[in-house]
């Protein structure tokens, strides 16, 4: 999807998801359709059956993103992570740590509290649960996160360059995205800096780690994710080539004002 269809569906800036508890203004999505039982099958199942079938999508939604990940680069067989919330709970759904990911099953997929307590799940949740729960409890808008080790994008955080409005891209969905400085992976101080510095933004870059994208679901975080990989390979590109060409500020205050970001 080209950046004017994202951004003729956009209904307010992203200044609005600083406020924890607004909205993440959507890039392309709406939000996603309440799973649908039949009558017949409710008199069939109870609620808590309904449930599981709701977490069964989540879990092979889960399973989808990894190997797509996986197949392209941007993660290693055994490094990145992901989650989802379930939603109407303080509950997540979260990939095992140290599996390899084209092979993972449902079965694999971790059940967590916000604590970080297993409630459902053979495995240990990844190691990097903290900021994914530190993200949950501060940002009621965000229903997915996604870890990945991107190799282009974290290659330019590894080198002090930010993301520049080299795109329209880069200069309307991304905006500003920090470049948090190196913190022990799997550690509740991680956790914390990160649940802070992704106030109003749809990722951070970890600099020699990776990068954390969030969304309201998983595809709009695989896509923020997809569209900074992008933009790092092409700024990787112009740098031998005298460097890249930044947008005017000017032009990007007037497709802001035009799209009404």
């Amino acid at each position: 999807m080209g950046v004017h269809e994202w951004c003729s569906s956009k209904s307010r800036s992203l200044e609005d998801t600083k406020a924890t508890d607004k909205s993440l203004s959507r890039h392309f999505l709406k939000p996603p359709k309440k799973k649908t039982i039949s009558r017949h099958a409710l008199l069939r199942i109870d609620e808590g059956a309904a449930m599981s079938l709701e977490e069964d999508d989540l879990k092979a939604q889960l399973i989808k993103t990894m190997v797509s990940l996986h197949s392209r680069g941007l993660m290693t067989g055994v490094g990145g992570n992901a989650s989802v919330r379930i939603e109407g709970s303080d509950e997540v759904l979260i990939t095992p740590s140290g599996l390899y990911k084209p092979e993972l099953k449902p079965e694999d997929i971790v059940k967590i509290d916000m604590e970080g307590n297993v409630i459902e799940g053979i495995f240990k949740p990844s190691m990097e649960w903290y900021f994914h729960t530190a993200i949950y409890r501060r940002r009621r808008d965000v229903n997915s996160v996604i870890h990945t080790h991107s190799p282009y994008t974290t290659g330019m955080a590894l080198a002090g360059k930010k993301i520049e409005p080299i795109t329209l891209e880069a200069a309307v969905m991304l905006a500003d995205v920090p470049i948090l400085n190196f913190r022990y992976p799997g550690t509740k101080e991680l956790g914390e800096i990160v649940g802070e510095n992704i106030l109003g933004h749809r990722a951070v870059i970890l600099q020699n780690h990776g990068v954390v994208a969030v969304g309201y679901d998983l595809i709009e975080a695989i896509t923020t994710i997809e569209v900074l990989e992008e933009i790092s390979k092409m700024a990787f590109v112009a740098h031998f080539f005298g460097g890249a060409k930044l947008i005017p500020p000017d032009q990007i205050e007037l497709i802001k004002k035009l799209y009404k970001i």
